[in-house]
């Protein structure tokens, strides 16, 4: 490892400390305010929060078992799917649209709807450029509070399950959402959107507007931007389209909710949406902040520290892995764009490494480090092109995101897929000593197995079926943007990001055609409420269980020993699911030298 990337490395670790150290009291206020106990906030709040729910119907005192927990999501999502799909497709007729932007067709809308939904937001069209202020403030940003909310709610009732067994009673969804979105996601979404505001981020209504650029550029006969004395041009532009809106708003809530969708297409690689160092610095740490909080909460809650520090030793592991590769290979570059020494890749003058596809002002290092923690936590934000980078800088993200929602992953949904790989773990772990599976005092049968099965499958399953469906259509061939193994990565990533949750892809691939916008439409639902429901019946059975006492020779669910072996069945189970694909992709063209 070179000088340069052991200091970028360096940079990044003390990053994910900060993090981890802002994590550790958040979480204790996450299980204060879901739990309801007394805080100063709720003083303000309270009244607030009492209106929301009689709004919906909702009680504290209502606890609902995991069946009409889970039909409340299912009901919260149906809901939610109707009205932002139908916002979608009418905005051309709705107000706050200044460019005057048409409804979107059935297919993009239908796409867009689930991906939002469901916390994916993947994107198969530019914001700047297809959406309306209403739809992006009234429809995306409210589902970029909402969905994350959703996974807050089910997390909490797992824990709750995990805790306690007062007959399956899991707390109430409606109460647990308007809680997550009133206490949480809303008073950190206002800090970092008035930072946002202050570094220089657009917060406004007004319509787009038109500038003078500094230097003229031309562009040549496919529309290709080229220097205004390149011999191919056949026209000069001399303004620019700046467009505005209310961005700072949607871009806190898209990092803070694991949300990732962009205002503008080129999402936080754009000067408006990421201005400033410290936005930077403050976007990419606001993307695990929640996530590492709650994996410290299920400690808090189950009253036992000790049990969120072996998870989160095991997050941390896998993110310092993810981290060191893409860092690495970013700043050596490859022999092709350093033309076998021809070209300097070096760190004099100028940032080391490829910097193709990266914005100058934030460079290699940076760019690395944010594409790792942004697949690792399920965000799909970016600050740089994944398209342009190395094949192991593209083969990392992948595998983090195919790993399942572990490395922190989204919001709630991250810790509910750490538990079922938990579950999983403590069943061959006790097969081992010879003893039945128990965690926390509770016992594990058959169905409990069943049911972290499916949280830990479902989404390898919903990404190798969709990867088949688009590989295997003509239609797909004509998407992608670059032949042989590149293309396949591109249709391989796609569905990667839409199963994992998400929703980061390859610039490469043309990904609003109908066939595309319909399988990740449905992969996206499946993969979201498929691990989500087996996690409330879980959570419901495990709350029907007495805690037994454990003896001495019980095994230990907090030790080191025990970390090993989850890290282990993580990344096995990873390798075993998306492996032999993974090697049609990058592997290959790492192989072949392709770049």
């Amino acid at each position: 490892m070179s000088a340069i990337a052991g200091s970028e490395f360096l940079q990044a670790g003390v990053l994910v400390a900060l993090v981890v150290a802002c994590a550790l009291p958040l979480s204790g206020y996450l299980v204060d305010v879901m739990e309801g106990r007394p805080l100063l906030i709720r003083r303000a709040l309270g009244p607030l929060e009492r209106s929301a729910c009689r709004l919906v119907g909702a009680r504290e005192d209502d606890g609902m078992d995991w069946r009409r927990f889970l039909a409340s999501v299912l009901a919260f999502t149906a809901v939610s799917f109707i009205g932002l799909f139908i916002l979608l497709i009418c905005q051309g007729a709705l107000p706050w649209n200044p460019e005057g932007f048409p409804g979107l067709a059935l297919d993009t809308a239908f796409n867009m709807t689930a991906s939002f939904v469901t916390n994916t937001n993947w994107q198969p069209i530019a914001g700047e450029t297809n959406l309306s202020y209403f739809s992006q403030a009234v429809g995306l940003a409210v589902q970029n509070f909402l969905s994350p909310a959703v996974g807050i709610a089910v997390a909490f009732a797992l824990l709750r399950g995990l805790a306690s067994s007062d007959g399956g009673k899991l707390g109430n969804f409606f109460v647990d959402v308007v809680r997550a979105v009133l206490y949480v996601l809303l008073p950190l979404s206002l800090v970092l959107a008035l930072v946002g505001v202050w570094q220089g981020s657009p917060q406004t209504f007004q319509g787009y507007e038109t500038v003078q650029l500094l230097e003229p550029v031309s562009v040549d006969a496919e529309g290709t931007l080229v220097d205004a004395d390149d011999p191919t041009a056949v026209q000069e532009v001399t303004e620019a389209v700046v467009p505005l809106g209310p961005q700072s708003s949607q871009v806190a809530i898209k990092q803070l909710g694991t949300n990732g969708g962009g205002f503008n297409g080129a999402n936080s690689a754009s000067a408006l949406e990421n201005p400033t160092p410290l936005t930077n610095l403050l976007q990419c740490a606001a993307m695990p902040l929640i996530p590492f909080a709650l994996v410290f909460a299920f400690g808090r809650m189950v009253g036992d520290r000790r049990q969120s520090r072996a998870l989160m030793t095991v997050v941390l592991a896998l993110l310092a892995a993810g981290l060191f590769s893409v860092i690495v290979a970013e700043t050596a570059a490859t022999p092709q764009l350093s033309a076998d020494g021809a070209v300097y890749l070096g760190a004099l003058d100028q940032s080391a490494g490829n910097m193709e596809g990266k914005e100058c002002r934030i460079g290699v290092g940076e760019s690395a480090a944010w594409t790792a923690l942004t697949s690792a936590t399920s965000n799909g934000s970016a600050n740089a092109s994944i398209e342009a980078m190395t094949p192991i800088g593209t083969l990392v993200p992948l595998a983090l995101i195919g790993l399942g929602e572990v490395v922190g992953g989204g919001v709630g949904t991250g810790l509910v897929g750490l538990l079922g790989f938990t579950v999983l773990a403590v069943f061959v772990a006790s097969l081992m000593i010879g003893r039945s599976p128990e965690y926390l005092g509770k016992k594990l049968g058959p169905a409990e197995m069943r049911m972290a099965v499916v949280i830990v499958v479902a989404p390898a399953l919903a990404i190798l079926l969709a990867a088949s469906v688009l590989v295997m259509s003509p239609a797909s061939a004509a998407a992608v943007g670059t032949p042989a193994p590149f293309g396949f990565t591109e249709l391989l990533y796609a569905a990667t990001s839409a199963g994992g949750n998400n929703g980061s892809g390859l610039s490469g691939l043309s990904s609003n055609t109908p066939l595309i916008n319909v399988v990740l439409g449905v992969e996206m639902l499946f993969a979201r409420l498929a691990p989500l429901a087996a996690a409330l019946v879980l959570a419901g059975n495990l709350a029907q269980r007495k805690v037994q006492a454990t003896g001495a020779v019980g095994l230990s669910t907090s030790g080191a020993l025990f970390a090993v072996l989850l890290l282990v069945i993580i990344v096995l189970i990873g390798a075993l699911s998306l492996l032999p694909a993974f090697a049609l992709g990058p592997l290959a063209e790492q192989f072949m030298g392709a770049f």
